[in-house]
């Protein structure tokens, strides 16, 4: 049996936990922190903690006082020991507001829920098959102050990832408003052309990713010549390498984009030099 931990308590996973006037199922107002727990630790925790402390501001949610980092740090350990996670799980925590229509003040202006999974796979390693990606056109991501948050109205990537699974892709591009790339699904896109490795910049709408932060920071100690651009798909058509980038797979390298086919040289030295520490 699994549990969640709702506002601070421990609760079964099958009892119902929203009201269907919820502001975040109606409008998908809110924000959510996807974690790798590795060894009853997380790594990358003070990045995930600043990243929704800087965000949540800008959704205008009023922060509770006893809201801090290391009370949610301990929660999220008690309830991974309540699911017998065993030191490895895949962490969700989800803020959102209470019930109220578009015009209403909500009945609570501040909630959270955490989630925990065990996981199976618990060793932390590159993906030894490389992606086979595609490009999601059907709809596009709009470049504003609010869209590199990781919002909890995810409907565009939702069905770009619908998509690449019809297409039998392993991930999908999304690209903004002006047909530049943006990011995937669930990952920030990196590339190399002659040793520099290429990213969005936030401005081009991707989402402000904690491993893609991590990552810049760690390329540009290392004297890498990294650059924060805004590009086009013909630019992954060209590249020498291609990968993704989250907090939970940390690296996973592409092979097929279109009808090119990619090596995964200097990805697989970015995963252990840069990434695997981390979480070793």
């Amino acid at each position: 049996m699994l549990y969640h931990n709702l506002n601070g308590k421990i609760i079964k996973a099958e009892e119902p936990l929203i009201h269907p006037d919820n502001r975040s199922f109606r409008y998908g107002e809110g924000l959510f922190e996807t974690i790798r727990l590795h060894q009853n630790k997380m790594p990358l925790w003070e990045r995930h903690w600043n990243r929704l402390s800087q965000s949540l501001p800008q959704l205008y949610f009023e922060l509770p006082k006893h809201f801090l980092s290391v009370q949610l740090q301990s929660e999220v350990s008690q309830l991974t020991e309540k699911n017998k996670c065993n030191g490895y799980a895949r962490v969700r925590i989800t803020i959102f507001k209470g019930e109220g229509g578009l015009w209403e003040q909500p009945s609570t202006n501040f909630n959270y829920l955490i989630q925990c999974w065990p996981l199976e796979k618990k060793a932390f390693e590159m993906n030894e098959n490389g992606l086979d990606l595609g490009v999601f056109e059907a709809g596009k991501k709009s470049c504003d102050a609010f869209s590199h948050l990781k919002s909890n109205n995810y409907l565009l990537y939702a069905l770009a990832a619908q998509y690449a699974r019809q297409q039998k892709w392993n991930e999908a591009v999304v690209l903004n408003q002006y047909g530049c790339i943006c990011d995937a699904t669930i990952a920030n896109i990196f590339f190399i052309s002659n040793n520099v490795i290429y990213t969005p910049r936030l401005s081009e709408g991707c989402v402000e990713g904690v491993m893609r932060s991590c990552l810049i920071e760690r390329f540009t100690k290392a004297r890498l010549n990294v650059v924060e651009g805004s590009y086009q798909v013909a630019d992954l058509l060209q590249a020498d390498e291609i990968f993704l980038s989250n907090a939970f797979y940390g690296i996973r390298w592409v092979k097929r984009f279109g009808e090119r086919q990619y090596q995964c040289h200097q990805s697989a030295q970015f995963f252990e030099q840069f990434v695997k520490r981390l979480f070793c």
